[in-house]
């Protein structure tokens, strides 16, 4: 009984740790204002998004702009995939597994 409750308790810490990090990265008002961005323009590159995001004053950086785009990835509510027609990596929203 011990050890399953230790079990069950450092599972709980391991999940909040990772929650905290996903919360520190959707805690910035740009990376927000991108994902949001992303939502309205649908599966674009880096350079197609750090253009528009340019554009609307979030990011001046090409690099801050992928930086940003590789933190929303880590949160698990942006994918990063390689289109072979276009021959390019595209980010878009996940959809969301339990939605038919």
């Amino acid at each position: 009984m011990q050890k399953s409750m230790e079990l069950k308790f450092k599972l709980a810490l391991e999940k909040i740790g990772e929650l905290s990090k996903i919360f520190l990265i959707l805690s910035n008002i740009k990376r927000l204002k991108l994902l949001l961005l992303l939502i309205k323009i649908g599966p674009s590159s880096s350079v197609s998004i750090h253009q528009l995001a340019h554009r609307e004053k979030l990011y001046d950086n090409r690099e801050t702009t992928y930086r940003a785009l590789e933190d929303l990835v880590k949160t698990r509510l942006v994918s990063k995939v390689y289109d072979e027609e276009k021959k390019e990596l595209l980010y878009s929203l996940k959809k969301n597994e339990n939605q038919p």
